[in-house]
């Protein structure tokens, strides 16, 4: 192979490479939300108990529950607080809700999906864990990329 092939071969590999560093804009997400294992009625009290967390946490009322939140090491989001993380998710806006199955009877985890920028980039994944008196116990929160399909 000479050298001008291997050149060839070479650019055409740095321009598909370049083209898939391109932004590309994200997919809007869906306008009814999506919900699995829940009612509507339970995904609306979900979000009423986490939209009434930050109006509390707003107002200086004390919260007990564990808030963690974090991202990939590199991205902008760890320099962010949990509690600041929290308090910015506009939960009316998330558009995924699911109850995730568990054998603990003292607790029920639910998995919410928030993606400020559309489907396809970033997104903020949410396990909210209600306690036996249906109060929230956990709020963990990691700020992803979307899965590769």
């Amino acid at each position: 192979m000479g050298i001008l092939q291997i050149a060839f071969i070479v650019g055409l590999a740095g321009q598909s490479v370049s083209a898939g560093a391109q932004t590309t804009p994200g997919v809007p997400v869906p306008i009814e939300r999506q919900l699995s294992g829940v009612t509507p009625r339970e995904a609306t009290d979900l979000i009423a108990k986490l939209e009434d967390a930050q109006r509390l946490l707003r107002a200086g009322k004390f919260q007990s529950f564990e808030l963690l939140a974090g991202s990939i090491a590199s991205y902008d989001k760890t320099q962010v607080s949990p509690r600041e993380a929290f308090l910015q998710v506009p939960f009316k806006s998330v558009w995924n809700v699911e109850r995730v199955r568990s054998d603990n009877k003292l607790a029920q985890p639910y998995r919410l999906a928030y993606a400020p920028d559309g489907l396809g980039k970033l997104y903020w994944d949410i396990e909210v864990v209600l306690d036996i008196n249906n109060n929230i116990d956990r709020v963990s929160m990691t700020y992803r990329p979307p899965a590769p399909f």
